[in-house]
């Protein structure tokens, strides 16, 4: 194997090992809930004020306040944070594409979210569709849907509510929730940075 591919693979391991969130990452047996009529919906489906709540809960406050030897491990380069010496802007994109998810499901109710309309504009919509599809391609999830005969329908259909190997995604919520930015911070400062960054190639 040539060493320039080694060496690739011993830097992404170790930059996994000190990636922001990576001791907060555990492996977990899930079933998938199937979320369809005439099975009941899940808290997150639809539209209205208590399911607009449970999305916030899923992503909201998660924007992350990580010190300067992390942001030096990233790929690519993060944002220091004004005021904050030594310390940058960050966040795990599970949350951001949750983000993308409750846009889509709100742009799917636009009657009920008008107030929001600037957000759901064509342009971000379509943003978060792609962005999500990414997303999944790059997981890859391997688990095996199965198919049984359907007695009501009669017909063998495929069922999606078998288990999964899952991260504990509610661990890795909180754990970015204990490392939030505690306040709101000034976005509009162009600061100066003497972060030294890697020039990775790939």
């Amino acid at each position: 194997m040539p060493r320039r591919v080694i060496k690739k693979i011993v830097d992404s391991i170790l930059g996994a090992l000190s990636a922001p969130g990576y001791e907060a990452v555990e492996s977990e047996i899930r079933s998938f809930t199937v979320g369809e009529e005439p099975f009941g919906l899940t808290r997150w489906q639809s539209a209205g004020p208590d399911v607009d709540a449970a999305w916030q809960e899923l992503y909201n406050n998660t924007i992350l306040r990580i010190p300067k030897n992390q942001a030096a491990q990233l790929p690519n380069r993060t944002y220091p944070i004004a005021g904050d010496d030594g310390y940058y802007i960050a966040n795990l994109d599970v949350f951001h594409q949750l983000h993308c998810l409750n846009m889509v499901r709100m742009a799917l109710h636009i009657e009920d979210y008008q107030h929001n309309a600037w957000e759901l504009e064509d342009r971000h919509v379509s943003h978060c569709v792609d962005s999500i599809r990414q997303s999944l391609m790059c997981s890859a999830d391997i688990s095996v849907n199965v198919w049984q005969w359907n007695e009501p329908y009669n017909t063998v259909t495929g069922y999606s509510s078998q288990a999964h190997q899952c991260r504990n995604f509610f661990k890795l919520r909180d754990w970015a929730l204990d490392h939030a930015i505690p306040e709101m911070i000034d976005l509009t400062q162009h600061l100066t940075d003497d972060l030294e960054w890697p020039n990775k190639n790939w």
